[in-house]
């Protein structure tokens, strides 16, 4: 027989709830009405009637209990996912300090220092035409290993992307699509698939100086976009896992190969410097004069 608890009463079965409630009625009703008012066994039905309609408002109290708890905690799902990413397990490292990020428009206090804040309820909001971009212009050449952006549908709704398409190359003169996200209502931090992008050892690697992404389309049609954080990870060679002892062979064999060419250019600096020596020694053997040559390379004679 199952048993539950209702309220502040102990836990007991169906049955023995029952029972107490229609002791509880004839109780009322005899003393009110002098025992007039009973409550038979035809009753039993309209007993188990209210039973579960106290029930159902007990577990109803529960549910709204618990979505009362979601929405004070939007963004609980979303960090669990953050934290299920580890970056130094995983030997990467964050590299934003390494960029400079730029993007097509920005409402006043929805700009870059917002879309690069930890805090996510910051966001970057456009204000202008589709499509809406931003360009990460790095100092230098990087190895891009991962690429991850922030959206939020539930509290964003019609600003959310639908369609998104990275490009890539050393500048704006030579960017190639590498990556296409389609969205359906989204919530958390998005990767970038970049795996067999060809660069690195293993080709899994995205090698550029230049990073853009391109928000073509929003859900239910909507103009502008907001995006709450991007952050994007190299190999760092410093951690465990890393790849410095990968690099160690190739490392060792490129010096190698600079002392051997240092080598031949001494070598062959060597060698002229010894023809330059003979040749002057050959003029000192055999001095030049003026006097061998004819009038022409004489000096002019104004007559």
């Amino acid at each position: 027989m199952p048993r539950f608890t209702m309220g502040d009463h102990d836990v007991m079965s169906y049955d023995e709830y029952l029972r107490g409630i229609r002791e509880s009625y004839e109780r009322i009703g005899e003393e009110r009405l002098g025992g007039g008012l009973g409550v038979g066994e035809g009753d039993d039905e309209l007993l188990g009637d209210v039973v579960t309609a106290e029930m159902g408002d007990e577990m109803g109290d529960e549910m709204d209990d618990d979505e009362e708890d979601d929405e004070e905690h939007p963004g609980s799902e979303a960090e669990e996912q953050d934290h299920a990413f580890n970056p130094a397990a995983l030997g990467l490292k964050e590299i934003n300090n390494l960029a400079h990020f730029g993007v097509s428009s920005h409402r006043p206090g929805n700009g870059v220092a917002e879309l690069l804040s930890e805090d996510l309820d910051k966001y970057w909001q456009s204000d202008g035409q589709q499509p809406h971009l931003l360009t990460i212009h790095f100092l230098r050449r990087v190895e891009i290993r991962t690429i991850r952006f922030y959206v939020d549908y539930n509290q964003d709704e019609s600003y959310t992307p639908t369609h998104i398409v990275f490009y890539a190359g050393t500048g704006h003169h030579d960017l190639i699509q590498f990556a296409e996200v389609p969205l359906t209502n989204p919530v958390g931090w998005q990767d970038v698939p970049i795996a067999d992008s060809g660069g690195g050892a293993d080709g899994h690697s995205l090698c550029c100086w230049m990073v853009q992404m391109h928000i073509k389309e929003n859900h239910q049609n909507g103009k502008d976009t907001h995006i709450r954080g991007i952050k994007i990870y190299a190999l760092d060679d410093q951690s465990l896992g890393g790849s410095t002892a990968a690099c160690e062979p190739a490392t060792h064999a490129l010096s190698t190969d600079l002392d051997e060419h240092l080598g031949s250019v001494l070598a062959a600096q060597d060698r002229q410097d010894e023809s330059f020596q003979e040749l002057l020694d050959a003029f000192e053997r055999h001095p030049i004069s003026m006097s061998n040559f004819g009038d022409s390379m004489r000096e002019p004679v104004i007559r």
